[in-house]
């Protein structure tokens, strides 16, 4: 399978019900790599652990934004008291 087909099954893939929060997008990629690590060579192993570093800065990231996001809207939404 070439990188198109790939990369078409990826963006055709139906989410299942559960859809995974970013925050939790790392750690299933290790779990997933972890059992084909057996598999792949060392510069194969390094290349998806450096693509999983990228998904673990934007997990990150995006967890900030969120709870920043969160933290906003419950301080504009609460109602205030009048001075």
């Amino acid at each position: 399978m070439n990188s198109a087909e790939i990369l078409g099954y990826m963006i055709q893939a139906k989410p299942e019900q559960q859809t995974v929060k970013w925050c939790a997008l790392p750690a299933l990629y290790a779990v997933t790599l972890a059992d084909i690590s057996h598999k792949l060579t060392e510069e194969e192993l390094f290349s998806l652990i450096a693509i999983g570093a990228v998904i673990y800065e934007h997990s990150s990231t995006e967890l900030v934004a969120s709870a920043v996001t969160e933290q906003l809207l419950k301080s504009l939404m609460s109602p205030r008291s009048e001075e």
